[in-house]
């Protein structure tokens, strides 16, 4: 067994240094005061201050994780608790003028002739501008007393200064237990000075055995972790020392595999030397607990080493020996490596060697048959070793032409060579995919791969674009009306892969290679429109009539009696014309009609009441495709 001498330990426990934090190994706490995260106050045997729900007054004191604006907004702002968590909540004292109890505890079950620390977090509130720089400072008192008043141990923690943020530090008292006490009553407290200030916020208040410092070290080393991986062979050997103060002092090892939320006794292993069991993939903590002997089985009397972490990770995935294909002549890319592997070596016949990732056999030989090795390195000292047997075969080359060209809803056969069977992907627009010479017939350009394979499996593969031309569309649109001396638009519409366009006759004309040229026929006409094919897919032709008129065409009567034939009195507006406006009278001068629709025109009747025979007026206007009015009135004969 191993010790370790600590002179300033000795001094703490001779009870000189009762004010100091201990300088060894701590214990599991015996109080562990939070204050949670829900905002609500203490018991009220616990402070003789007063409860508030936020910024506290003089007097009182309030449970909180997030307030700015106290003291008349001089104080700092307290966002979150000591360890920095934003749920977590802290206490928050004003003290000013009001001596009393921050926070009293009873503890039973403690050991005599025992180091405790009693210790809590505490950071002052105020800035220099608090109390208009006149605050007083807070002192904050820690006391150890027996039931009986006597006060074991006791102290100050002085002024704490003025700040301009908040300075979390850990204050508290080290005291060893008299013989025959077994409960102690735990006071944190404060007097203040009459006046302004004395505020200040506390967290994280506990008791915990002390005693010497306690060390593990791993295979010697001081390290708190090791990784290996799960085929290691080492023993680990975990090793503890720990310094003076105990008379008859017991070791025992615990562990912990939930990263050290809660600790297991090792039944029997009591030796400040503990050999693991050889561990499969995971992660255990260890330490080594002392105390004396006769309080070894309380946690209230025992320390605590600090935790080592022994982490066995899983071996890398083993692939089973596998044969590998090489073609005559063609390269030969070998199974890729693991993408976590540190590092590769590849080794084979013919002195081959590769430390690449994705590693190649150019050129494939006869001789390069035989067994290749892949040997892997991973973290932790994690290695794996996989093997290939790679055979030589025959290889095939593939011929088949690159592209082709076919008309819409034409067909073309396909050819390639050089295999003993054959596989087109995709299969759309083939009559077959497994065959030399399929024929196609796709409706848009498609890009096929064919692939040819011999009877040793070797294979090779090639691109063939076909080209899909749509055929030509020509629509001249519907027959034209129009106005001697006027011009008009001829509104086709074409299509097709590379096409010419032409208008026959080219009388008229602006441009007859135009798609929507402009014409301007004296006299009625009709033009063809060709559109032919360049990549020779045909040609397709429409036809428009070209009506021409000397002028507009308004009737000079109708018959309203419906048998279909001039039953309403309608202008015919010529194409590229616009009806501004179409209005009737009977002989009185009243309307009977208005309207902008050439297409519906007038049917007789005013307000559902047929009109009789007799003779109205109109008036038409219309707008040309140049943007000119023109004006026309007349009269019309209603027949009945």
């Amino acid at each position: 067994m191993k010790f370790l001498v600590f002179p300033f330990f000795l001094l703490l426990l001779s009870g000189i240094a009762n004010g100091q934090l201990c300088n060894g190994n701590l214990g599991d706490a015996i109080i562990n005061t939070t204050f949670g995260n829900i905002h609500k106050p203490l018991p009220r045997t616990t402070t003789t201050y007063e409860y508030a729900g936020g910024c506290p007054a003089a007097g009182q004191y309030t449970i909180h994780n997030f307030l700015f604006g106290c003291g008349n907004r001089t104080w700092v702002k307290l966002t979150g608790d000591h360890t920095g968590g934003y749920n977590g909540n802290y206490m928050l004292v004003n003290a000013e003028s009001s001596p009393g109890n921050i926070y009293v505890d009873t503890v039973t079950g403690l050991c005599s002739n025992t180091t405790y620390q009693f210790a809590a977090y505490i950071t002052s509130v105020m800035q220099k501008i608090t109390c208009d720089g006149k605050a007083v400072l807070p002192d904050i008192i820690f006391t150890a007393e027996t039931l009986s008043g006597t006060v074991i141990a006791r102290y100050n923690t002085g002024d704490l200064p003025l700040t301009d943020d908040k300075q979390w530090k850990e204050y508290g008292l080290s005291f060893t237990n008299p013989p025959g006490i077994t409960v102690v009553i735990l006071r944190i407290s404060i007097k203040p000075g009459y006046g302004c200030g004395s505020a200040f916020a506390l967290d994280d208040i506990t008791l915990k055995v002390c005693g010497p410092p306690v060390a593990v070290a791993i295979n010697g080393n001081s390290d708190s972790a090791l990784d290996l991986c799960e085929d290691y062979t080492s023993p680990i050997v975990l090793n503890a020392t720990y310094g003076y103060g105990f008379s008859n002092p017991v070791v025992m090892w615990q562990n912990s595999i939930d990263t050290g939320k809660t600790w297991n006794d090792m039944p029997g292993e009591t030796s400040t030397t503990y050999i693991v069991p050889h561990m499969s993939a995971k992660t255990v903590l260890y330490r080594i607990l002392i105390a004396e002997n006769r309080n070894i089985n309380s946690p209230k009397c025992r320390i605590a080493s600090n935790p080592v972490s022994i982490s066995v990770h899983p071996l890398p995935a083993h692939r089973p020996l596998q044969n590998l294909l090489g073609c005559l002549d063609k390269d030969l890319v070998l199974p890729y490596a693991d993408v976590s592997a540190r590092s590769v070596r590849w080794t084979g016949p013919n002195n081959y060697f590769s430390t690449n990732a994705v590693s190649t056999v150019p050129n494939i030989q006869a001789n390069d048959t035989g067994l290749y090795k892949i040997y892997q390195k991973f973290d932790y000292g994690c290695t794996s070793l996989d093997s290939f047997y790679l055979k030589v075969a025959p290889s095939v080359t593939i011929a088949a032409n690159s592209s082709y060209a076919l008309c819409e809803n034409s067909t073309i056969t396909l050819t390639a060579s050089g295999g003993e069977t054959y596989k087109w992907t995709p299969s759309y627009g083939l009559s077959n995919d497994t065959i030399a010479n399929p024929v196609a017939n796709p409706s848009e350009k498609t890009v096929y791969t064919v692939t040819a394979s011999n009877s040793y499996g070797c294979k090779d593969s090639a691109f063939v674009t076909v080209n899909v031309y749509k055929n030509p569309f020509a629509n001249a649109s519907n027959n034209i009306t129009m106005i001697k001396g006027d011009t008009a638009t001829l509104p086709a519409t074409v299509a097709g892969t590379s096409v010419n366009v032409s208008w026959t006759p080219a009388l008229f004309i602006n441009d007859s290679h135009a798609i929507t040229p402009k014409i301007f026929p004296p006299y009625d006409m009709q033009y063809t429109l060709s559109v032919a094919s360049s990549v020779g897919c045909g040609i397709a032709t429409s036809t428009v009539f070209i009506k021409v008129f000397d002028n507009f065409y308004i009737p000079s009567a109708f018959t309203p009696n419906d048998d279909g034939v001039n039953d309403r009195f309608k202008v015919m507006v010529p194409s590229g014309y616009a009806l501004q406006k179409f209005i009737v009278y009977n002989r009185w001068g009243q309307k009977v009609y208005s309207g902008k629709d050439a297409s519906s025109g007038w049917d007789g009747n005013v307000n559902d009441i047929r009109q009789q025979t007799g003779t109205f007026i109109y008036e038409v206007e219309m707008k040309t495709s140049s943007g000119k009015k023109i004006f026309k009135k007349g009269t019309v004969m209603l027949i009945r």
